[in-house]
């Protein structure tokens, strides 16, 4: 629908196409025209029993009867025209006609499926991209509608595909929170009626994008959740315009792609087929074309890509989600580093926080990396972990220094990032320990407790050297990202024993949320002066955390000894102060939790004067009889291979 310029786009001319009603009016006529009908159906009943009767040629009275019928059949016609302008008056002022009654158009009407409440959103939106106005009693009615697929599919066919884009392109020129509301109810509806619209349909939407008209199709895929095909097939067409856009004008900045990946950010298998079956796409994002949101709609989408599904299913040949989910995140890496030696960009085009988030997906990989000699090309990682039961997921390959130079862009611009790669090595930690304790318990040897402590040295050695924190010197002045690091890492130590029970593996989104919101409480109880003077040794706070999660590994499997009654190496049975009968859950001194299995955190030991963690430092560390940490070389082995691990970096 178009209007000529300076004309009022909502008073209507009376023509063949619109017409003009008055509601007093139709409310009248309509009743009387049924009353007319009625009358005509009844007299000619009765003309024609008095004709037959008298034996005299009733024919003629067809026309009578045909015009009833007429009746009979135009009412409900007229009915809903009166339901329409009577729901137009929900939406807002309905149009008018020039001399002043209510303005109907009938092509209108008739693309709205006849539907009320479909005629009054599209009348409404038909005349915005000539006043770029909408009310709000129309908007309010929209969003109420808008995840309705019935009348969103009724709708999008109502409007068409040419008014519906008009609406959107005017609308994003206009930023305002009126016009924001508008946008996404726009596109919760266009999502919602997706599914039911054809390939036709969808085919005329994105027929001509060209000067910019890509601009209002984006936006109108950033609020909705959309069916699957049509997401990917609209997302690969406003791609395509946007690189023809940046051909023909050098534009380096993309005001379009960060709504597209906004809408794959919701729906991981698009967003994996998006940059999996493309391969120029995830280089040019990553590389090329930055985002006006700084990266964080692309990281959100490449976070679902990689993220969502993993398993070890399927063949290099016929690939898997998993194998794709591992290759997407392998030649992620890789592309970041090539950013890097091109020097074109001076910060990550890919949000650093979601860098962060799909190495913590990843930290098995990150630990093989750093533990083990040899380089390792972009690629899957198709061999099972040896130190673990059971089938690992597919892995990612990383070359070591392209993932340390990396990782040490990632944690300079978001401390979280490191929080939430120091979490995910914790958990990492915890399982690898746990399986040497359980290998222990079933006496199987301290072999698999050494690798483990060799690998998760090197882990956290390449994780604290991108952070700026593994080789500070005392008295070594630190700048402002070590101090924040520094006081990540600390937060991570406090409450690494809570780390573990906060995920699942493999690490998905939700349990990197929560990782996110635990160090964010923990680093606001960390003090800068704290931070600066363990930054003395960071291999130290680490490696404690790893005794901890070693320790309590051994409590899991039962190797010291029950609770209930206390076995001579279990710390209940030692604590200074506690006689016989004593509860040693409220001593002042004890570092278990009521369960007697389990261990305080270093903030819990820590609190108050300081006796638990001295009295856990005693047990463990020098109680020369009935102690297991020693007896079964335990400290030994764990230490060794971690130094080894860690000296790589330190």
């Amino acid at each position: 629908m178009s209007y000529p310029a300076g004309r009022d786009p909502h008073v209507w001319e009376l023509n063949g196409k619109y017409s003009g009603i008055d509601p007093g009016l139709m409310a009248l006529f309509e009743p009387a025209l049924g009353r007319t009908g009625s009358a005509i159906e009844s007299g000619e009943q009765q003309l024609r029993r008095t004709l037959e009767r008298f034996d005299l040629d009733a024919s003629y009275l067809t026309a009578f009867r045909e015009a009833a019928n007429w009746i009979s059949a135009k009412r409900p016609e007229l009915r809903r025209r009166k339901e329409t302008i009577s729901e137009q008056s929900k939406w807002g002022a309905p149009s008018l006609t020039a001399n002043g009654m209510v303005g109907f158009d009938e092509a209108l009407f008739s693309k709205s499926s006849n539907d009320p409440d479909v005629y009054a959103a599209a009348s409404h939106l038909a005349a915005y991209p000539a006043d770029g106005k909408i009310n709000e009693s129309a908007l309010a009615a929209l969003e109420k509608r808008a995840l309705d697929p019935e009348f969103a599919t009724k709708l999008m066919h109502a409007l068409g595909t040419e008014t519906f884009l008009k609406i959107m392109n005017r609308s994003v020129h206009q930023e305002d929170k009126k016009n924001e509301r508008l946008q996404a109810a726009l596109s919760k509806a266009l999502g919602a009626a997706s599914p039911r619209l054809d390939a036709n349909w969808r085919k005329e939407l994105t027929a001509d994008l060209s000067r910019g008209q890509h601009y209002g199709l984006a936006r109108a895929l950033k609020y909705g959740t959309f069916d699957h095909d049509f997401l990917l097939d609209v997302a690969r067409k406003v791609d395509a315009a946007e690189r023809a856009a940046r051909g023909e004008t050098g534009l380096r900045h993309s005001h379009a792609m960060s709504d597209v990946f906004e809408a794959l950010g919701r729906h991981p298998a698009a967003a994996q087929e998006f940059f999996a079956y493309d391969s120029t796409a995830l280089k040019f994002y990553v590389n090329e074309m930055s985002l006006k949101d700084g990266g964080a709609a692309l990281g959100k989408a490449l976070e679902a890509a990689t993220m969502t599904y993993r398993d070890h299913a399927g063949t290099p040949q016929n690939p898997s989600r998993g194998y794709l989910s591992a290759k997407l995140a392998s030649d992620l890496i890789h592309l970041q580093h090539e950013r890097l030696q091109a020097d074109e960009h001076p910060k990550s085009l890919v949000a650093a926080g979601s860098i962060g988030r799909i190495l913590a997906a990843y930290i098995s990989d990150v630990n093989r990396v750093a533990g083990t000699p040899g380089p390792e090309r972009p690629g899957v990682f198709r061999e099972d972990y040896p130190n673990l039961p059971g089938r690992e997921d597919w892995g990612a390959q990383f070359n070591k220094d392209e993932l340390r130079g990396v990782m040490r862009e990632a944690f300079k611009e978001d401390g979280i990032a490191f929080g939430v790669v120091t979490a995910a090595q914790t958990a990492w930690s915890d399982r690898l320990l746990d399986h040497g304790a359980g290998q222990l318990a079933a006496k199987h040897g301290t072999g698999s407790l050494h690798t483990a402590g060799s690998e998760i040295g090197a882990g956290f050695g390449i994780i604290t050297d991108a952070a700026g924190l593994a080789g500070i010197e005392k008295g070594q002045e630190l700048d402002e990202d070590q101090k924040r690091n520094m006081k990540i890492l600390m937060a991570v130590v406090n409450s690494g024993l809570a780390v573990p029970q906060a995920g699942s593996w493999p690490i998905g989104a939700a349990v990197v949320g929560a990782w996110t919101g635990m160090i964010e409480d923990s680093v606001k109880s960390t003090s800068e002066k704290k931070a600066i003077f363990a930054a003395n040794n960071a291999r130290e706070q680490t490696l404690f955390l790893v005794h901890q999660l070693t320790a309590q590994a051994m409590f899991n499997h039962g190797l010291f000894g029950s609770a209930d009654p206390p076995a001579k190496s279990h710390p209940w049975a030692s604590l200074t102060d506690v006689g016989p009968g004593d509860d040693p859950r409220s001593a002042p001194n004890n570092f278990l939790k009521p369960d007697g299995t389990t261990l305080m955190t270093f903030q819990e030991m820590t609190a108050g004067d300081g006796r638990r963690q001295n009295a856990y430092r005693a047990w463990l560390y020098l109680r020369p009889e009935d102690n297991p940490w020693k007896a079964l070389g335990v400290q030994t082995n764990v230490d060794n291979g971690y130094n080894f691990g860690f000296s790589h970096y330190g």
